[in-house]
């Protein structure tokens, strides 16, 4: 999944960022700024500058550290005090914090998590906007019948699945046991572009992309129910170190948080992906039609 990044891969980022200095470390002496970091993938950024945009509305000083890296990077920065805030995903932020958790429906998936951030962090109110796995196909096969993981199941053996590399070790066993779906071949596919096009002209028939794509609607492609919840919710939610934000401060990230759903998201990745248009700049528009 693309959360999930590797640790040599996000120190080399933070090496090559800011030579050899860590790039929070330039903060230390900033005082009162809320720095606000991300992951190293485009909506966490997006996120992260809608959340600046927010916060400088209570008049505070911020400072954002985009791309920082991999998940134990940013968490270990918020439970230190590094950062004040960075986006995160209820599902995989739950199963790094605690990996026996078992919750996959979007309310118990958050109360599992706050009870899994310990002491010095907390979480703001989670989003109706999920970023989660999301298994398609084209229109045309949703018209043979498929148009749920329960329709698949069965009939997996006709299909070829293109998902990333660890999609098998993850959910092959998975799915087989929740759908009864043993595909004819799962094929190692580079997500995005790639993947469309592949499933676009036949060379595979089912693909896992994200719910937030805006390539999904542009291709006229079906994203299958999952009326198991075999992949666990994935609200997107601000991860907070306690007691660094203000009351007028929680409140406009809770706001920014219930004014944003799915679509929206896909809306605002839209125009990162096809407009090319500049994160800071679609953030400062989202925090406008909010009215903060």
């Amino acid at each position: 999944m693309k959360r999930l990044l590797v640790c040599a891969a996000a120190a080399a980022l933070l090496l090559t960022g800011c030579g050899s200095q860590d790039p929070l470390e330039a903060n230390q002496s900033q005082g009162g700024s809320l720095v606000i970091g991300s992951a190293d993938f485009a909506e966490s950024e997006l996120m992260m500058h809608i959340y600046a945009e927010a916060l400088k509305t209570t008049g505070a000083d911020v400072q954002t550290r985009p791309r920082i890296g991999a998940r134990e990077f940013y968490v270990n920065a918020v439970r230190n005090g590094e950062l004040a805030v960075v986006p995160d995903y209820t599902g995989n932020l739950l199963e790094y914090l605690d990996p026996q958790a078992t919750a996959t429906e979007s309310q118990q998936v958050y109360d599992q998590l706050k009870r899994a951030v310990g002491a010095d962090m907390d979480l703001l109110e989670q989003s109706p906007a999920e970023d989660s796995d999301v298994l398609t196909v084209t229109s045309a096969t949703a018209g043979t019948g498929v148009r749920s993981m329960s329709d698949l199941g069965p009939r997996c053996g006709e299909f070829v699945l293109g998902a990333p590399a660890e999609w098998k070790s993850r959910w092959e066993a998975k799915i087989a046991q929740d759908y009864g779906c043993r595909f004819k071949e799962i094929r190692s596919v580079e997500a995005g572009n790639i993947t469309i096009s592949a499933l676009t002209s036949n060379q595979i028939q089912v693909a896992n992309l994200f719910t937030t794509s805006s390539q999904i609607a542009a291709n006229n492609l079906v994203k299958l129910d999952d009326p198991k919840n075999m992949f666990p919710a994935q609200n997107v939610v601000p991860l907070i170190h306690k007691g660094k934000l203000n009351p007028q401060q929680v409140e406009v990230l809770n706001r920014v948080s219930r004014a944003l759903d799915t679509d929206k998201l896909t809306e605002l990745n839209r125009r990162l992906e096809v407009d090319k248009a500049n994160p800071a700049d679609v953030a400062k528009d989202f925090v406008t039609s909010v009215g903060l």
